[in-house]
């Protein structure tokens, strides 16, 4: 008895959801589109945050004020700086060591 009046009733829900899509299919076919559009264009403010110092330490952590009074005492032209154990702050730096294969000399 439940089962049949639940049936009923969903049959007859969907029917009616049915004949609201075929009477309105541009609607349907649409609204999804311009749904994701909206919600897509949200990401063209979202900017990524690289910055570990920012991410994991407080704001007023004591790390981070002893690194802007060492900047400021010693400030670092790290353009022109060429070793990297001399920088004092992690950046896109890295190192590449070239060795040529084996152990004979070359010229001899």
């Amino acid at each position: 008895m439940l089962r049949q009046l639940l049936h009923r009733g969903l049959r007859s829900g969907f029917y009616r959801l049915g004949l609201l899509i075929g009477n309105h299919p541009v609607l349907f076919a649409s609204a999804p589109v311009l749904l994701s559009i909206l919600l897509g264009a949200s990401f063209s403010r979202y900017r990524l945050q690289d910055d570990m110092e920012y991410l994991f330490a407080p704001r007023h952590s004591l790390a981070k004020i002893e690194r802007s009074l060492v900047n400021s005492l010693f400030p670092v032209n790290q353009s022109k700086q060429r070793l990297y154990s001399h920088l004092q702050s992690p950046g896109p730096y890295g190192r590449l060591l070239i060795t040529r294969r084996g152990n004979r000399n070359r010229n001899g």
